[in-house]
């Protein structure tokens, strides 16, 4: 499948963070970090490790509620009141081990209105995923895959997927990516935290990159690729080897 091709429309933001710090133990995570993410886009967002960017999830998911600055998700504050509006996939499985692929749809049927069942068994079915197995039985590619079903079977505003294809072989790598392009709501936007950006640049309209806990770069794909005359990959690995770049309010 070719590489999406941004329109080139202003969308309206789905989510905005003015001036948001984490720290943990005295530890800066995320230090000022400002944004305006608008919707219809798939964003990577990468940088080293320890930069931030599963802090960032975390706090635009509503798991973290005590940091500075401000955040909102369609106008709202993450909380009990996004969870309907947001999809979080998170780096580590939190699926539990004893419960049928079956229920864990009854389950998320029960708890998301946006939730496809039907669509969702399809997808189980593409990557040949039983109902009556259990994640207790499965590899961890398997597992990734069975995360990613029932996270594309929701019709969200918002898609965190935080190292989503780490686990899955490099043959199988192609069709997750297609499954998640085939599926994706339009009208939503989707992030996606990787280290594998070779492999996944094709779906992204455009990059965050965070380094130090700030944002360094937030700008096109294109864009970044004309920076340095190359890939995205090369353009990223510049942007780490530099100074940060943030600038507040960095949207695109």
């Amino acid at each position: 499948m070719e590489e999406r091709k941004l329109k080139l429309v202003e969308n309206p933001p789905v989510a905005e963070l003015k001036g948001v710090s984490k720290s943990f133990d005295r530890v800066c995570a995320l230090d000022d970090v400002s944004l305006t993410i608008p919707e219809g886009r798939i964003i990577g967002l990468t940088g080293p490790n320890g930069s931030g960017k599963t802090t960032l999830l975390k706090i635009m998911a509503g798991f973290y509620a005590d940091y500075q600055g401000s955040v909102t998700v369609d106008g709202l504050r993450p909380g009990a009141e996004t969870k309907a509006r947001v999809a979080y996939l998170p780096d580590k499985d939190g699926l539990p081990e004893d419960m049928e692929v079956s229920e864990m749809i009854k389950l998320y049927s029960t708890f998301f209105d946006d939730f496809n069942e039907e669509k969702c068994r399809t997808l189980l079915g593409m990557f040949e995923i039983s109902q009556k197995s259990m994640p207790k039985e499965m590899s961890k590619g398997v597992i990734d895959k069975l995360q990613i079903s029932l996270l594309m079977s929701r019709s969200a505003r918002l898609y965190l997927l935080d190292e989503p294809i780490g686990g899955i072989d490099i043959e199988a790598r192609e069709h997750v990516l297609d499954l998640i392009l085939d599926n994706f709501n339009p009208k939503g936007t989707m992030l996606i935290v990787t280290h594998l950006v070779h492999d996944i640049e094709r779906l992204f309209d455009s990059v965050i990159v965070l380094k130090k806990g700030r944002v360094a770069a937030f700008d096109d794909t294109d864009v970044l690729r004309a920076r340095c005359g190359g890939s995205l990959e090369e353009a990223l690995k510049e942007i780490f080897r530099g100074e940060p770049e943030s600038s507040p309010g960095g949207g695109l």
